[in-house]
């Protein structure tokens, strides 16, 4: 319970007109100083049962994106014997929101749609949702929280980026992810079958030919698309709303998008807050993002992250994109040496970094990159990914 302003006038008011009266002697002053008093402590026992019998409940989507309006519905309901006035309800699901309802009369459901656009990227969570009157008076007001359980995923923001450069069209028809890989000679590993006349010893299985007692190989599938291998610093984060890893997820995205447009298929690496590798190969886009959507600080920089890559990790990968934030207090020349070494074993290798305008340290740390043959793209806050991505300088 919560007194509000109008309760301090009526008190003020009824304390002034007693003073008064005391001094002129005029009954009539009394009665109105009581009348005040009476209407303040009325409103104060009436507003202990302004929300009583009132249920709420949120109809959330499962997943939003970052940025876009999104529909949630707030329901009220009275369960009670007696109408409701002046409700307002509020919870902080996705950007949060406030609604007020006039009158909830006895066994009426209220349903209210709202529009909400998520600051942030990953699971949102609401377990209330707070409900508080003031009725009749507004001169004290009640809050309650009652139980909520609503959960949203909010996918990375995506931009249209058309045409990528390190990102350049396949000469096939076949989609990057197929339900019926065929056996051939490429990066992704399929199972293990007996030996046949003409396979490569490199391809032998020594731990299952020993258990078997006969030579066992390795099989792969064909390779038929090109492969880009995308990995995201998940060292740390900062601030609230479009922060540093908030905006290499949704550069990630986007790369992601253009590169299934183009024919790619494509891996993503990140570090977890465990301190391991999670890679994730031959999945559709709508599961990349909600891979990308889950992504927390790790503790883990990229350097580290990629030195620990094995040798099927990027096994058949072309393309090589780092989305790094470049922070103002940390050496980039691991990264850059990192990098240089990637640099050596694959086609392409480009990294866009996440910058603030005023960054003095972006400068040298690009550079250094940049000298060690990696296609470094600097992305502003307030920039466009896809100006930033085009007019990078190899």
């Amino acid at each position: 319970m919560r007194p509000r302003k109008r309760a301090g006038a009526l008190l003020l008011g009824a304390g002034v007109l007693f003073l008064i009266g005391t001094m002129v002697q005029a009954g009539w002053l009394f009665v109105i100083a009581a009348l005040l008093l009476g209407g303040a402590a009325t409103g104060f026992l009436l507003a202990l049962v302004a929300v009583r019998g009132l249920s709420a409940t949120l109809e959330v989507p499962e997943e939003a994106e970052q940025g876009i309006e999104t529909i949630v519905e707030l329901r009220l309901e009275n369960r009670g014997r007696a109408a409701r006035w002046n409700v307002v309800a509020a919870d902080g699901h996705l950007s949060g929101a406030e609604v007020g309802v006039r009158l909830v009369r006895p066994g009426e459901r209220v349903e209210l749609a709202t529009l909400r656009t998520p600051s942030r990227r990953g699971p949102i969570e609401t377990r209330s949702i707070e409900l508080r009157s003031s009725a009749p008076f507004g001169v004290a007001e009640r809050r309650v929280r009652v139980d909520a359980d609503a959960r949203t995923l909010v996918l990375p923001k995506m931009f249209p980026l058309g045409d990528v450069p390190f990102v350049r069209p396949v000469s096939t028809n076949e989609p990057a992810l197929r339900t019926a890989p065929r056996r051939g000679h490429g990066p992704d590993y399929l199972g293990v079958r007996e030996y046949r006349t003409g396979d490569s010893m490199r391809h032998v299985h020594w731990g299952l030919t020993a258990r078997h007692g006969q030579v066992m190989v390795r099989e792969f599938e064909e390779e038929r698309t090109r492969r880009l291998a995308i990995a995201i610093d998940t060292e740390r984060d900062r601030g609230d709303g479009w922060t540093p890893l908030d905006r290499a997820c949704a550069a990630a995205a986007s790369i992601l998008d253009a590169a299934a447009a183009h024919g790619h298929g494509s891996r993503l690496i990140a570090a977890t807050p465990d301190g391991e590798v999670d890679l994730l190969a031959r999945a559709g886009l709508h599961e990349q993002l909600r891979w990308l959507a889950r992504l927390t600080p790790s503790g883990v920089s990229l350097a580290r992250t990629l030195e620990r890559l094995g040798p099927e990790d990027l096994r058949g990968v072309e393309t090589a994109v780092l989305v790094a934030p470049l922070w103002p207090d940390a050496g980039s020349s691991n990264l850059a040496e990192v990098a240089g070494r990637l640099a050596d074993r694959i086609e392409c290798v480009a990294c866009v970094a996440i910058v603030d305008d005023d960054d003095a340290v972006a400068a040298a740390s690009t550079a250094a990159m940049r000298e060690r043959g990696v296609d470094v793209r600097p992305w502003a806050p307030d920039g466009s990914l896809a100006d930033a991505l085009s007019a990078g300088v190899r």
